[in-house]
């Protein structure tokens, strides 16, 4: 990322903590305009639900150029691949441009740009490599598009500071490793690896605020492919071997299944060890989601129930706990139990008002205003008068 947007975004992370510092009654007002002050934000962040709209205006442009180019055209294959090679690069350019300017970085236009910059440069090379005169394969076909599809989204990541767009490298990554003959194993080191590299680093306060959100979604990505490496319902079946290139057909030994089910069991519970004791929410809800796959996993193999009722039971069960845990924070000591609360602390509200404001905006109608009531006063008639037959406008 540009030095620029670095400081772009410290801006605006410290403004929307002092934001909730102020809600909160932490600081007073005085004190929150000296930190708007010290950090100022000289971008214009509209609304999620407008930067939404102008992404989708953006892709419905881009979308319409490429289908214009296609029906003047009517490129071949090699002609249709270059295409979408410089039209993916041209987006990069816009992006760049907006991404310069803090007027236009964070309207929407620009995540929509690189995203399709991105996703036509992968797309130009898949059509290169299958449709015209090279003919790799299928086989060597899949493998470069992994492996180029992981270093063009991580490349964005890195320029843009996108997490969705780390999400996608690390699909992208998972993907091409699970096309080897070591698939399964490829995904526990290589997640292990994931989880060791960026644990510290979604706290750093040295990478750039995007950096750090794309470092969390990396280490989730890493949980989840170590727990599918593990997953003793996806050793059964073979899950990760369904795309490798050189499946083995014979089934998994004795003690490869009773490991990997201990496995199942272990993994979700040290992954909400860790969140509750490092107070991260992100880490507590993954554990959580691993958890009831557990169970899942353990209704295939325990026929106690039908699958919608170990499901509704576990729901159940899950709000009785969270109920539980809430009455037992707010009857504690000060409203604190181990550094945990009840309390939202430094909520923000904004979040409130979209969900509000979505229903509104996709019914298309404007939301209601409560004016208050004008109270009656005098109201002349305009020169009416009445008697004798007369009429009643003068």
């Amino acid at each position: 990322m540009r030095a620029e947007s670095v400081a772009w975004e410290r801006a605006a992370e410290v403004q929307e903590a002092a934001e909730g510092w102020r809600r909160s009654g932490a600081i007073g007002t005085p004190t929150y305009e000296a930190i708007r002050n010290a950090y100022p934000d000289p971008c214009i962040t509209p609304s999620a639900v407008w930067r939404i709209l102008t992404a989708c205006m953006v892709t419905a442009v881009v979308v319409c150029t490429l289908g214009a180019f296609w029906v003047a055209l009517r490129p071949g294959s090699t002609a249709l691949s270059l295409l979408l090679v410089v039209l993916g690069a041209s987006a990069m350019v816009v992006t760049e441009r907006l991404e310069a300017s803090p007027r236009s970085a964070r309207r929407g236009a620009a995540g929509a740009t690189a995203f399709w910059g991105c996703v036509f440069v992968i797309a130009g090379l898949w059509f290169y490599l299958t449709e015209s005169r090279v003919r790799v394969g299928l086989d060597l076909g899949m493998d470069v598009l992994f492996l180029v599809s992981t270093l063009v989204w991580g490349l964005g990541c890195w320029r843009w500071g996108s997490p969705l767009f780390a999400g996608l490298a690390a699909v992208s990554l998972f993907l091409f490793l699970g096309r080897g003959s070591f698939g399964r194993i490829f995904w526990g080191l290589v997640g292990a690896g994931l989880i060791a590299l960026f644990a510290r680093r979604a706290d750093d306060g040295a990478w750039a605020p995007s950096h750090r959100r794309s470092a969390m979604v990396l280490l989730v990505a890493g949980l989840a492919a170590v727990y599918v490496a593990v997953n003793v319902y996806s050793v059964d079946v073979r899950f990760i071997e369904t795309f490798l290139k050189y499946a083995p057909r014979s089934a998994p030994p004795r003690w490869l299944f009773v490991v990997t089910a201990i496995a199942t069991a272990v993994v979700p519970l040290g992954v909400l060890a860790w969140g509750l004791k490092s107070r991260r929410m992100v880490l507590v809800d993954t554990g959580l989601v691993l958890l009831a796959l557990s169970l899942v996993t353990l209704r295939q193999y325990v026929h106690v129930a039908p699958l919608w009722v170990v499901l509704t039971a576990a729901g159940a069960l899950l709000i009785v706990a969270g109920l539980a845990v809430e009455r037992a924070l707010r009857r504690s000591p000060d409203g604190e139990r181990a550094g945990f609360t009840a309390d939202a602390l430094f909520s923000d509200d904004r979040r409130q008002r979209l969900l509000q404001t979505v229903p509104v905006v996709a019914a298309f109608t404007p939301a209601v205003h409560y004016a208050p009531a004008e109270e009656p006063g005098f109201a002349g008639r305009g020169g009416e008068f009445g008697g004798g037959g007369a009429s009643d406008r003068f």
